[in-house]
Order: C-alpha cells, then sequence, then structure tokens
C-alpha cells in the first residue's frame, strides 16, 4: 500500500468532518495518524471544536503513490466539504489544501502585529547571535550584500577538489559514476556513455543528451539503456 494519504476528521458528537488533511507514514495506521494530530496540532479552531465535541475521529479515504496526488486529492475534498472561515462548510481548514499555504486567509489582527514587529527594534539578543555569528565567519542568517563564505571553509572546499583528493579524478567517460549507457533500439547497438553515443553519429553531446532525456524532440532510435 503506497504511503501518502488524506484522512478526514470527525466530531464526536455528530459525526460531522471537521478538518481535511495529508500526510505520509510507512505504518499507514489511523493510531498513527491520531496520535500526530492530538501532539502537533496548532490550529486552535481545531481545539475548540474537539473540546465541544468531546474528541474526534480519524477516518483515512484514500492512500497515493505520490504526495502530489495526495495534494489533489486533499484540495478537492476541502472545496467539497467548504471552509468554515471563508463561510461556505464546516471545516476548520485555513488553506485550501496542496502545499499548506494556499488560499491561506490572514486575519487584520496578525497582519498588524507581523507589520509592527518587522518595524519594532531587534531584541538585544538577536543583536548579540548575529553578531557573534558574522565574527566567527558567518553571516547570522541575514544575508548582506558581498557576503560569501568565509576564507578557511572556501579553502577547504577547494582542498577537496584539488589532484587527488577529487573523487571525480579519472573518472570520465565509462567510468563516471554517473555516466548513462545508450542502446540503438533498432539494431541493439551499445554505447558506454552519451558522450560515445554522439560522436558515433556526428552529434554534439549536449544535443543527445537533450533528446535522450526528453528536453528535445528524439527523432533517433536512441535510448538510455535500462
Amino acid at each position: 500500500m503506497w504511503r501518502h494519504y488524506v484522512y478526514l476528521h470527525r466530531r464526536n458528537d455528530t459525526g460531522e468532518v471537521f478538518y481535511v488533511g495529508k500526510g505520509s507514514s510507512r505504518t499507514r495506521s489511523k493510531r498513527i495518524c491520531y496520535e500526530r494530530a492530538q501532539i502537533a496540532h496548532k490550529n486552535p479552531v481545531w481545539r475548540r471544536v474537539i473540546a465541544k465535541a468531546g474528541g474526534f475521529s480519524v477516518e483515512i479515504v484514500a492512500h497515493f503513490a505520490t504526495d502530489p496526488d495526495a495534494q489533489a486529492h486533499e484540495k478537492v475534498l476541502i472545496a467539497k466539504y467548504g471552509r468554515r472561515d471563508l463561510g461556505c462548510g464546516s471545516l476548520v481548514n485555513f488553506t485550501d489544501g496542496g502545499d499548506g499555504h494556499c488560499g491561506i486567509v490572514v486575519s487584520d489582527a496578525l497582519r498588524a502585529k507581523r507589520s509592527a514587529n518587522s518595524r519594532g527594534p531587534r531584541s538585544e539578543a538577536w543583536v548579540k547571535s548575529i553578531r557573534a555569528s558574522r565574527k566567527n565567519g558567518g553571516n547570522g542568517g541575514v544575508v548582506k550584500k558581498g557576503d560569501k563564505l568565509p576564507d578557511a571553509w572556501r579553502e577547504a572546499i577547494a582542498k577537496g577538489q584539488r589532484g587527488p583528493n577529487n573523487y571525480m579524478r579519472g573518472r570520465c567517460g565509462a567510468l563516471s559514476p554517473v555516466g548513462r549507457e545508450v542502446v540503438n533500439t533498432d539494431t541493439g547497438e551499445r554505447w558506454p556513455t552519451v558522450e560515445a553515443a554522439a560522436s558515433a553519429h556526428g552529434l554534439k553531446m549536449k544535443t543527445l543528451y537533450n533528446k535522450l532525456s526528453g528536453h528535445r524532440a528524439n527523432d533517433l532510435p536512441l535510448r538510455f539503456a535500462a
């Protein structure tokens, strides 16, 4: 069974669906889903609902191979049940689903609070942490024009790329760990690398690679070997 899933939360008192969510777990059990919600859910409206309803139940409604598929189904269900903050349904979700931010409604009070925080003076602890980080060669998470890695870091990185220290030294062509074999599907002829196949057909390596990878239309019987 696939690991990505979409679930519903239902009120214990009425059975009404009040939340739609998605997650991923190798166990895919309702117990895991329930425990995670109890511990980590930060939606205050969600907590007020379960307090009033005497708890909630979990219903896992679908499983998917990929997270984008789960996101798409989550959006469909949120649109189906409707969001309470938009006055069109029972859900306490604050977003339209998908990436977790699409359609979020930010209250005027929160906007004002964020605006005030951005204009206010930085705390002394924040200033000290930035100064300490910059003193040690970092940028403290605040990137300024001209910022670059400390010289000691740059030298250590460069040292690992020079001469015998370079893990790719001498590993070009068929010896490259990222090289891919190319096959002619008509004749069965094979070449160990894209470069070798391109040379045999009088093409630039980049041109052939783009054809093989699907970035350009491929009018040749050449394919990456399975």
